[in-house]
C-alpha cells in the first residue's frame, strides 16, 4: 500500500469506514488513526523526545531508502510514549481529526517541524513522505471488506 498524497490516504479511511474492515493487528482503527494523528501533529509542533544523536544517521540510512520505495519497514519497535494511542479513542473524532491534520499537511503555507526525532533534519518533502509512509504502514493492518476497485467500479 502506498499514497501518492496525504487525499488518498483520507479516502482510503473514508472507504474503510463506509465498507468495513477486518483488523490484522492489535489496534482498532481509532487507536491507528490517534498514533497518526499524534504523529502528524508532531510535524508542525515538532516533538519533546529524540534518539540519541549518534542512532540518527544509523536511522536515516537505513529508513530513508524503504521510505522513498514506498516499502515496508523490516524495523520495528514500540511507538514513543507520545504517540501511543487512546485505548478508549472514538473512531469519529480521531477521523475528523485524521482529515483535518491531513489537509493542514498539504497546505503549502503549512510551516513544519525541522526535525524528526529517529531521522533529523527533514525537509517538507520528506516530512510528507514520512507522513504517507507511515500512514500506509498502520492501515495495512486495516483490511478492507470491499476493495476500492470494486466501489469505484460501480460508480
Amino acid at each position: 500500500m502506498t499514497f501518492k498524497n496525504l487525499n488518498e490516504a483520507c479516502d482510503e479511511v473514508r472507504h474503510l469506514r463506509e465498507y468495513g474492515y477486518q483488523l490484522a493487528g492489535t489496534w482498532s482503527l481509532a487507536q491507528i488513526l490517534d498514533h497518526l494523528n499524534r504523529s502528524m501533529q508532531m510535524t508542525v509542533d515538532g516533538a519533546d523526545f529524540t534518539f540519541p544523536a549518534i542512532l540518527r544517521p544509523i536511522f536515516r540510512l537505513l529508513m530513508m531508502p524503504t521510505l522513498r520505495k514506498g516499502k515496508p519497514s523490516k524495523l520495528r519497535g514500540k511507538a514513543p510514549q507520545p504517540l501511543i494511542p487512546d485505548p478508549h479513542a472514538d473512531e469519529e473524532t480521531v477521523a475528523k481529526r485524521f482529515y483535518e491534520l491531513a489537509e493542514r499537511l498539504m497546505h503549502p503555507d503549512t510551516e513544519f517541524a525541522a526535525s524528526y526525532p529517529m531521522l533529523g533534519r527533514l525537509s517538507r518533502e520528506e516530512w510528507l513522505l514520512l507522513q504517507r509512509w507511515h500512514i500506509a504502514h498502520h492501515l495495512s493492518f486495516v483490511v478492507p471488506e470491499v476493495s476500492r476497485t470494486t466501489t469505484t467500479s460501480k460508480h
